[in-house]
Formats: structure tokens, sequence, C-alpha cells
């Protein structure tokens, strides 16, 4: 099969990078000197809003050049308004010029690939024992660390927000005098308030026969030269959108007005979130920290402006600040409640999709000896599910991809590792034949018997909590299981709901059996599959059935596309289903947008690349 043009060009531009980095091998400090000088003269009031801009233009990537270049938009823009606040400014000039602009996203580009060219050229010069295997696993963790981030629906992050930290409400007000419910009621009214905003800078290029109305009342009212028509307060929006870059996202206090908080919480709510200039002031910024920007997205333009990110982001950052502080504050305490709270929204979650007509056991044992507890099985219909469920996290993965490795390892022995020993170990019992009872954890009243005389299917599924990219969706590189065993499916707990609630909309009655298939061909491509957001593997699965199980059956690596998540915005711009869905009623009036249905899969070799 041959390579799609598009596709080689892309490899070979992310290969060019790689053998470029090895050419020059320029120091972080080099690139960032290189930044800063540009950036030197340029007022913050014009230059941060067009970054802002282009971060939310990563909709658009197969049409500008910058998302050409770039390989991690967000993280890189991000990263760019924290350089722009590690040093002081003349502020003369209002933004970069065009060959200024194409060289930041050019060291952008440099500096990210200075991570990857470490790793990947790590002992280049070694010719025996060379760790391939150990330096693979590297370089795609530490992309996934950095380049993409835990971005779900806001509906799910809202209720991770209000599970997890309820029961700390008070705490949370006294250290910031917000409580849970505002913050959720000071996003939402945010997202609104910037979507109106849009929904009126766009109104006439969305509905141009308005515009010809309007043209006519100007010209009535006397205003025959289209040269006075922008002072009217009817293209405000309009002109401010077209002349000012980043303008949707720009605010006042009285454009909050709306928001039903009292003037005191939304004051401290923006206290939370604005960034703070002075703190990373005069210091050498990093790619690889912390982001600044991640955690405090408000910026402060002038007395009177904020620039805004949108609702989204303004969700993750608190969930990531608050969880980080009660894990200090409140230690295993919160550790044990926020675990459980997973272990409950994924009972949840498969409830909603098997209803009725299955058994659902949590928290239990089978071996008197030990009580080894397993978290989650569910009996349908002579199909039985081993569900265990982990809330753990990756640690930020070293630069020495040897090093580094081990600590990799380290983390996934004591996360997905561990659950597919639990679930292998439930397996095992089963696969004895022999009829044996099942006992509730706390109480060890039994629950049920289980006879595996009348199981005709095992799946074993580990739910994780966040998304670990490559190592999840191809557990080849890293879990240890015996040769003839199948892989279990691991799966993040929001990619999980965001799939079954597509398949209960699309497929209906026949949405259970459709994902037991699923299932049944998805194991199938460990060991060779090159992809980073099981999503993609979902969407592909119900966008192009035939093809999915055909490959299933190959031998070839394959390769995912990003489009072939789309089907999952198309149908949750439509309503997906979700509990307290924001928008519901409304969204499912509107008509169900295209979204990719054919994918060319392409199977890539060395000779289709220039070394």
């Amino acid at each position: 099969m041959a390579i799609n043009t598009k596709i080689k060009q892309e490899l070979q531009r992310n290969l060019d990078s790689l053998f470029k980095y090895r050419e020059t091998r320029r120091t972080q400090e080099e690139i960032i000197n290189d930044i800063l000088s540009i950036l030197y003269n340029i007022r913050k009031e014009t230059f941060l809003p067009f970054v802002l801009q282009m971060k939310n233009f990563i909709q658009f990537r197969d049409s500008l050049d910058e998302f050409k270049v770039l390989k991690s938009p967000i993280k890189q823009f991000a990263y760019l308004i924290d350089l722009y606040f590690s040093q002081e400014h003349l502020e003369t000039e209002d933004m970069p010029n065009e060959n200024d602009w194409k060289n930041i996203i050019k060291f952008l580009d440099e500096i990210e690939m200075t991570y990857f060219g470490e790793i990947g050229f790590f002992e280049e010069d070694i010719t025996e024992n060379f760790q391939l295997d150990k330096i693979s696993v590297s370089l795609k963790s530490f992309f996934e660390y950095y380049a993409n981030g835990q971005l779900s629906f806001d509906e799910q992050t809202i209720h991770r927000i209000q599970s997890n930290f309820s029961r700390f409400d008070d705490d949370i007000f006294r250290e910031y005098g917000f409580r849970v419910l505002d913050l959720i009621t000071f996003c939402v009214c945010v997202n609104n308030i910037l979507q109106e905003k849009a929904d009126k800078c766009l109104y006439y290029h969305q509905h141009p026969e308005k515009w010809q109305e309007l043209t006519s009342a100007f010209i009535d009212r006397g205003l025959s030269d289209p040269r006075d028509w922008a002072t009217q307060p009817e293209l405000e929006n309009m002109i401010g959108f077209m002349m000012k870059p980043g303008y949707i996202f720009i605010l006042t206090k009285k454009d909050l007005v709306s928001i039903n908080l009292p003037d005191s919480v939304i004051d401290n709510l923006i206290a939370f979130f604005k960034y703070d200039e002075s703190k990373i002031k005069n210091q050498t910024v990093y790619y690889a920290d912390n982001r600044q920007y991640f955690e405090t997205p408000l910026i402060k333009l002038n007395d009177n402006e904020i620039l805004f990110s949108n609702g989204k982001f303004l969700l993750e950052a608190f969930y990531n600040r608050i969880n980080l502080k009660l894990s200090e504050i409140k230690k295993e305490k919160y550790t044990q409640f926020k675990n459980k709270m997973l272990e409950k929204k994924c009972l949840e979650v498969f409830k909603h999709s098997f209803k009725d007509d299955a058994r659902f056991f949590t928290s239990f044992y089978f071996d008197k000896a030990n009580k080894a507890e397993q978290d989650l099985a569910i009996f349908y219909k002579g199909t039985f599910l081993i569900i265990e469920i982990k809330d753990f996290k990756f640690r930020a993965p070293l630069r020495n991809p040897i090093k580094a490795f081990d600590k990799i390892r380290s983390d996934f022995k004591g996360g997905i590792q561990k659950a597919y020993d639990q679930c292998r170990r439930l397996e095992k019992k089963i696969g004895e034949g022999k009829d044996f009872k099942i006992y509730d954890i706390k109480t060890s009243k039994e629950l049920f018997e289980v006879r595996p005389q009348k199981i005709k299917n095992i799946y074993s599924i580990i739910v994780t909590q966040y998304k670990y990219g490559g190592i999840q969706t191809n557990l080849e590189e890293l879990l240890i299981k015996d040769k003839e065993d199948l892989y279990p499916w691991s799966v993040c707990i929001d990619d999980l709901e965001i799939f079954l609630l597509t398949l209960l909309k699309i497929k209906n009655e026949s949405s259970i059996n459709t994902f037991f298939t699923y299932l049944d061909y998805r194991e199938a491509f460990h060991e060779r599959l090159i992809c980073g957001d099981e999503l993609e593997m979902c969407g592909w699965f119900l966008t192009s059935p035939t093809m999915f199980k055909k490959l299933a059956d190959k031998e070839e690596t394959v390769t995912t596309d990003i489009k072939m998540s789309d089907i999952f915005d198309a149908h949750y711009q439509n309503g997906l289903g979700f509990q307290n869905e924001i928008n519901f009623i409304e969204k499912r009036k509107a008509k169900l947008r295209e979204y990719a249905k054919r994918f060319e899969v392409n199977f890539v070799s060395g000779g289709d690349l220039q070394m």
C-alpha cells in the first residue's frame, strides 16, 4: 500500500527537525535568548491576546502554517506566554513583524526538539548493546507527558471537581474565598460570555442577508459613506474582531455583570486565576518546567481589561491546583477519598450503559485466605467483565532515557501492571472451571456464586483516571504477561464514558454487543500500534468498522489519525447525553455536523523517508 503524500510529508518534516537538531545542537539558553530578543520591544496588550487567539485556533491546524510546524501547539503557545513574562519589555511595538513571528514559531519547534533529540540521539555512537527499546519508551512517554493535555469535556471536569472537592468545600472557602459551586458557575458563565461575544463578532459573516439590511439602515440614517459605518454601535464587535487580534478573549469587569455571584466572590475567583507577572521575572524558563500559564490563565492587560482563557482551561487549572493542594494538606485522607470517587464514577458509567440487564459487584474478594480485593465485576448474559480501577500519575520523565525508562517502568508497575495482575488473578480462578463464591470486602457477606460453565466470554478492563498515551494504547512495551494470555483493555475513565455514551446514542439496544465486538478486535492491535489516544481507535471502529476488523488480522504496524476521534466532538455538539449536560436541549435541536468517516491507513517503511 502506497503511503499518502500528506502523511509522508509530515513524517519527513518531523524527521528533518530531529536531524537538524543533531547537526546544530544549540543549547536551550541560546534558543530562549533568540525568542526573548524578538519579544523585547513587544507590547503585552496587543501580543498576548494574539497568542491566545492562536492557541484557540488549533481546530484549524490543517490550514494554518503555524500548526504545520508546531507539534504541541497548546503547550508551546503557553510556554511562549511564560517566556514573555520572564523579562522586562520596552513595549514600543504592537506585534513582531511577519518574519520575526515565523522565527518565533521556528524557535518554539527547535526548543521542543532539543528534548526529543537528546533522548532520540542518546548513546547514538554506541554500536553494541544499543538500548532502543528503552529509548523508544522514554521518547514516547516524554512526548505524551509534555505535548498532550488531559482535555475532557467540561461536564466531565465539572463532575470530577464536584465529586473530589465538595467534601472539602469549607477548606477551599477558608483558603480562597469561594466555594466549588461558585467556581463552576463562574466558568460556565465565562464560556457563555465568550461565546456570545464571538457570535456578535461573526454575526454578519454568518448571516450575510442581515448585512444588506444593516447597510440599508445606515444609508437611511444619512451614512452614505461606508467609512462612517465603523463608528456605529451595531458594528462595534465586528470591527473590534477585525482590528484587534484576540478581541473575543478580552473582557472587562462590566462584561461579567451577568454572572450571578457576589462581587467579592468574583474578585476572589479572578485573584485565584490571575497570572502573577513577577513570579518568574528575570528567570530562565525551560520548556519542561511546570507552566505557570496553565495554573493561572487570566492575564491583566491594563486597569480595565483582562485576557480570559475559555472556561475549559479555567476548570482544568482549578482542578489541578486544588488536587495538588489537598494532596499536600489532607494527604492519605484525600487520596483514599479520591480513589473511592473514581470507583464510584466507573460503576456509574457502566451502569448507565448496561442498565438493569447486568449484575454488578464492587469491592469483593474470592480467596478467604488472603481476601485480596477486586474492584468491580459485571456479569451480563454470559459475559464476565473484570474491571480494575487505578488513580495514579506518572512522574515527570527524565531526559536521560535509560534512567527515565526505569522510572516509567516503576510507575507503570504500580498502576497498569498491578491492575492487570489483579484482573489476571480472577481470570485464573474462573479458568479452573470450578464454582466459587465472592464476598463483600467489608462485611464478608456472600454476594454471588460464580459458575464458570455459564461464562462464555471474559474481558479484563483497566480504567485509569489519567491518559498515558502510547504506553497505554499499546501495552506490549511495558506489560508483563504470559505470551499466550490476552492483553487487557486499558482506558482513561473520560474516554470510556465518551465511547459508551456515543455507542448508546448511535447503536441503542445493540450498544453493548457492539462494545464487546470492539474489545474482541481491539486486543489484536497490541504489539503493532502507534497511537496516543484511545478515542482515535474507538472512533475508527465506529466510522470504519469493516476496515478496523480487517486490519485487526494483519501483521503491519498501524498508525492512527487525529481525525478518527472527530466523531465524538460532532456528537457532543449535537448532545451526547452526559448527566446535566450543558445546553443539552439546544444542542439536540442542532443538526449533527459532518465528521471524518473514511481514512487511508498507511504502512510506512524506511524507504519512504530520506535519511
